[in-house]
Formats: structure tokens, C-alpha cells, sequence
């Protein structure tokens, strides 16, 4: 990809996978639930995570890949994941980022089912939480826990 156009969207637009063999101009779509493999060693290696590559789309495929790459571009983020709905963007980021003993502090005025993960999974983990009042922040600086 040519990183000199000034522009991020002109990037982003510009990011696509590498063509196949067919010299196809826009990113064909991948209808396939699937990936094959040469032999059971590399199938084993790719799902070991050793050996790059697809394996099954709903971990990836070279439309998730292109559709990573293009936000990336975008945000200026160097990697990133994709999920298919917000409440899984939301879980994953709440699982990447929190530790058991930590302490999340989080608006009472969330999305339903998040409020769910918070006050009923989160727990099952070994992290606490507190709710706050979006319009109140010194609620905010009183929920911090050492």
C-alpha cells in the first residue's frame, strides 16, 4: 500500500488484500465457513496459532482482514480485532483489558445488557465495580479504589 497519499480515508480506501490470481479489482467476498489445509500438521499448526493464516471465518477471513486493516488505517491503530456486534465489542474489550481484583468504575446509564456483564460476569472474575452519575463527577473521583 502506498502510505504517501496525505489523506487517512485515501489510505483506508486504498488498503486491500493482495489480489489473487484472477487480477480482481475490488476485494472478492468470501462465502465460506472454512479454510482448507495442505496436510493435519498445518492444520494443527494454524490452530495452534504457530502458522498464520485462516482457519474458520468467524475467527477471520481475508474480508475481516481487509475491514481490520482499513479501520486501522483510519484510527491510526496499529492492530485491531472484529466482531460482529457491539455487545461483543464491548465484552472483548471489557476481557482484554481488566484483571481479577481490579475495580471498574462505569455510568449507570450504560446499554442494558452491559450493565448485565458488569454486575453479573465481571464478578464471577474477581472484579468489582461501583455506578456513577454521568452528571455528577465528583461520583466519579469518589469511586476510585486504591
Amino acid at each position: 500500500m502506498n502510505e504517501s497519499y496525505p489523506n487517512p480515508e485515501t489510505n483506508a480506501i486504498r488498503t486491500q488484500v493482495t489480489p489473487s490470481g484472477h487480477r480482481e479489482h475490488a476485494t472478492s467476498i468470501y462465502m465460506t465457513s472454512s479454510f482448507t489445509f495442505n496436510d493435519a500438521e498445518q492444520a494443527r499448526a494454524m490452530f495452534s496459532g504457530e502458522e498464520p493464516g485462516n482457519i474458520y471465518s468467524r475467527y477471520g477471513n481475508p474480508n475481516v482482514d481487509e475491514f481490520v486493516a482499513k479501520v486501522c488505517k483510519l484510527e491510526g491503530a496499529e492492530d485491531g480485532i472484529a466482531v460482529a456486534s457491539g455487545m461483543s465489542a464491548i465484552f472483548t474489550a471489557l476481557a482484554g483489558l481488566l484483571n481479577s481484583g481490579d475495580h471498574l468504575i462505569a455510568a449507570r446509564s450504560l446499554f442494558g445488557t452491559t450493565t448485565q456483564v458488569i454486575s453479573k460476569i465481571l464478578p464471577r472474575w474477581g472484579i468489582s465495580h461501583s455506578w456513577v452519575d454521568v452528571a455528577t463527577p465528583e461520583s466519579w473521583a469518589d469511586a476510585i479504589q486504591p
